[in-house]
């Protein structure tokens, strides 16, 4: 393709942000595909021009090399080609909301007419939709998951709850011994989560694996775990700090093994900011409140209104904070990973799906949910020195889904 056109495939300005370039590619993307089933298909150069198009334009060095060619060449020797420094590829998410709430709404529906059963089922279309709008280097993640052993999982689930129930209405007794029987089965089933979850996602035809064993998910969630219970949250970060480096030391895609350099002293330094802070303000309210001479009984409330604002503040800040450190600090064999999400944008982001949820009574679930999604993935990047096509699949094992379902019933949050 001709370096003059790469602009005018795109429809953009040629001093368009890379924020602007990515919303004209998958705005393009969008509506060739949508063109495919249709009596004027687009021919396949069309879309190959495209994405060639997009891959100049989105990485700084090659955007560069672009704009000089449009330019008459100089009267001096021409640079040498090539990029030693590797090529950067972006992630991008090209899902619709409207698209993702006809799935939404279709499994809500069918969920609740089938009490549930059907739950496996709108799993699978849920994380199809996200899996495959997923894009990296012009092609999608996969789903692999099936309906059958996401709901055995979950009845398996169900069962356990019931047990535990049935173990509180017994007594404490009875339920402090239920849950001590249940806290050595924790890390079995952190380790089949991710397992599945691995296994069942895929990348050009080559699946993820999951290799952590049971020793080191009992190490991690139940003695880290109860670190930072006695502790009373004080060494959280700590613990925070170690489910991530399980996850990402023990993944692999093909052959190659992803590492994070992360430590627990970085996770620190990201929490305790902001705590401080917290707890500054809320100590400066307290004083300024009771020299006010305001009622002890409104003051409860002035706290308490303060802690609550405060929280949906710093939750994104934690949230942002943390993935940046994670994901630049990750590689894959000579892959480098990086994440530029910022505090502001992702707090409009979060409020503005919060505010628009509360105005239409839920409705707007699907549209918040992929407009994080595009957010996330568009802040995702990774630098490789040659293609991902060199990748060679390992040995990966057939994982069952009792894991993951029971972890996701019991709201486990041990997903990254």
């Amino acid at each position: 393709m001709d370096a003059s056109s790469c602009y005018e495939t795109l429809d953009v300005a040629h001093d368009a942000t890379p924020d602007e370039i990515t919303l004209a590619y998958q705005r393009r993307l969008g509506t060739l595909r949508a063109s495919l089933d249709g009596p004027n298909r687009p021919a396949p150069e069309h879309l190959d021009a495209l994405r060639a198009a997009y891959k100049t334009l989105s990485d700084p060095v090659s955007r560069r090399a672009h704009d000089a060619a449009l330019a008459p060449p100089p009267a001096a020797d021409p640079p040498s080609g090539g990029n030693p420094a590797g090529e950067t590829c972006r992630f991008t998410f090209t899902g619709g909301g409207g698209a993702y709430f006809r799935i939404w709404i279709v499994n809500l529906f069918l969920s609740l007419l089938t009490l549930g059963i059907y739950s496996a089922w709108a799993k699978v279309r849920r994380e199809t939709f996200f899996h495959g709008n997923l894009m990296l280097d012009d092609s999608s993640f996969g789903y692999h998951g099936k309906p059958m052993a996401i709901l055995k999982g979950r009845i398996l689930a169900v069962v356990l709850l019931i047990a535990l129930s049935a173990a509180q209405s017994a007594g404490p007794i009875a339920y402090a011994i239920a849950m001590l029987a249940l806290l050595p089965v924790v890390p079995w089933l952190v380790v089949r989560a991710f397992r599945f979850r691995a296994h069942n996602t895929s990348y050009r035809g080559l699946r993820f694996s999951f290799h952590g064993n049971y020793r080191q998910a009992l190490t991690t969630f139940v003695g880290y775990g109860l670190l930072s219970a006695v502790s009373f949250g004080i060494l959280f970060p700590l613990f925070y700090h170690r489910q991530k480096k399980f996850v990402l030391d023990n993944l692999r895609y093909g052959s190659s093994q992803f590492q994070c350099a992360t430590t627990a002293g970085q996770f620190f330094r990201v929490f305790l900011q902001p705590v401080g802070l917290a707890v500054g303000i809320l100590f400066g309210v307290g004083i300024l409140t009771a020299i006010g001479g305001v009622a002890p009984v409104v003051l409860p409330v002035i706290v308490g209104a303060g802690a609550v604002a405060l929280m949906l503040f710093l939750m994104p800040y934690i949230r942002v904070r943390t993935t940046n450190l994670i994901w630049n600090q990750v590689t894959l064999e000579r892959i480098s990973f990086s994440s530029s999400m910022e505090v502001l944008p992702y707090f409009r982001l979060i409020a503005g799906n919060l505010a628009l949820m509360v105005l239409t009574l839920g409705l707007f679930w699907p549209w918040a949910q992929v407009r994080l999604a595009r957010y996330r993935a568009n802040c995702m990047a990774l630098r490789l020195p040659g293609s991902l096509d060199g990748f060679i699949a390992g040995e990966t094992a057939n994982a069952p889904a009792v894991g993951d379902e029971i972890s996701e019933l019991m709201d486990m949050d041990i997903a990254l």
